[in-house]
């Protein structure tokens, strides 16, 4: 995945994502990814959703993808919810 760390040249966020979506939801373990905001409550990130917690797993996942930070948030499988 390519990274770049200058955020004088960021493209959107949301742009961002579309770019690399596939590649993220690719990795074993991977159930979702969407767009967020750091704990700051300013700070735009990617949150990648994992359904377990595999360390393997979360080192093929970038820190910063196009100078934004990722997020990995445990949330267990993701299944439509019954009518």
């Amino acid at each position: 995945m390519a990274q770049n760390s200058s955020a004088s040249s960021k493209r959107d966020i949301n742009a961002v994502l579309a770019a690399h979506d596939k590649e993220l939801l690719a990795i074993p373990d991977v159930v979702g990814v969407s767009v967020g905001v750091l704990e700051d409550g300013r700070t735009a990130c990617l949150k990648v959703m994992l359904a377990r917690k595999n360390p393997e797993t979360e080192r093929k996942i970038p820190n910063l993808l196009e100078g934004y930070p990722v997020v990995v948030e445990l949330t267990g499988e993701i299944r439509p919810m019954s009518p």
